[in-house]
């Protein structure tokens, strides 16, 4: 299969794709029901040996419209990309979300991007989908337009879970609650944080547990507390069993937010590498201790613990795409 390609500008695409089967969404988190409408994408290009589009937003258009109430993300835009071209999609085009892009009308959106550029023959959305200013386009509009074009256009069906959609609001609610079995079911992986390894205070390595201290990107966080990790790292190679400590360190006074991992088998330098790390499951909360001594005693039973829910937790797809 031919590298997908990754375009991030309006005026990137040159040339449209032979036979554009199109998709187009925010798809923050690329969680099961933008698999399942990505993979449809995919499939219906291939049978009409056409080329498979994503066109996809960034920022979220949220923080241009109403900066004040948007949504931490669930992954930054690169490890999006990497999960749409894992499903295999051909081409991702990445529109740069501006305030002049959103007050582009339904009918433009459809006339300019989707038959002048894209020059679409089949368009694959979800039922529920809206575009357009004031969000005036849905799938009625985007049908009558394509009937009229010769524009086939495909309603792929809500998923759902416990009787509910499946979406990223969701799944941002989950975390924020530490109901990781479920966010899991939803996104079908472990949900993750992304940030850089960056230097802390060296207290772990002074209590015989040394960590990488991550600086965390802007995302939805789960509740503070200690949790079995698993840490990738997102410039190489490289997969580590962990146990991360997410939140103010009360045994050395009321700090900032931290995150900071202590990996079981590694040795080396992660130092300013970018990393993914997957919440495998949440051991306890945050606690304030008497003295180092006492919280490292309880590291090692953390560490113990760790270690049993790996042994008997598969983990098969992670945050690295």
């Amino acid at each position: 299969m031919a590298t997908p390609r990754v375009l991030t500008t309006l005026k990137a695409l040159r040339r449209a794709p032979s036979r554009a089967v199109v998709t187009v969404g925010v798809f923050d988190g690329v969680h099961v029901a933008h698999q399942r409408l990505i993979r449809s994408t995919v499939t219906l290009a291939r049978r009409c040996a056409g080329t498979s589009v994503v066109v996809t937003f960034d920022p979220d258009p949220q923080l241009v419209l109403d900066p004040a109430h948007a949504p931490p993300a669930l992954m930054p835009l690169d490890a999006r990309i990497a999960y749409l071209k894992a499903l295999g999609v051909d081409w991702v085009w990445v529109l740069p979300f501006t305030k002049r892009f959103a007050r582009m009308t339904a009918r433009t959106f459809i006339q300019d991007i989707l038959v002048r550029r894209l020059h679409a023959v089949t368009v694959v959305l979800g039922e529920a989908f809206v575009f357009g200013r004031n969000r005036q386009g849905d799938m009625d509009t985007l049908k009558a337009f394509g009937s009229a074009h010769g524009i086939r256009v495909i309603s792929v069906p809500q998923v759902k879970r416990q009787g509910q959609p499946v979406s990223s609001s969701r799944i941002r609610r989950l975390i924020h609650d530490g109901r990781l079995v479920q966010a899991r079911a939803l996104l079908g992986r472990p949900p993750a944080l992304y940030g850089v390894v960056v230097r802390g205070a060296g207290r772990g390595r002074r209590l015989g547990f040394p960590t990488a201290n991550i600086q965390l990107m802007t995302q939805a966080l789960p509740p503070q507390g200690v949790y079995a990790v698993l840490v990738e790292s997102r410039t190489g190679h490289g997969r580590w069993e962990g146990v991360m400590n997410f939140g103010v360190r009360p045994t050395f006074g009321q700090g900032p937010l931290v995150c900071e991992v202590h990996l079981l088998k590694f040795s080396g330098r992660l130092l300013w590498r970018s990393v993914a790390v997957s919440l495998i499951g949440r051991l306890r909360g945050e606690r304030c201790f008497p003295s180092p001594e006492t919280l490292r005693r309880q590291i090692l039973r953390d560490v113990a613990r760790a270690r049993q829910r790996f042994s008997r937790t598969p983990i098969l797809h992670l945050a690295s795409a």
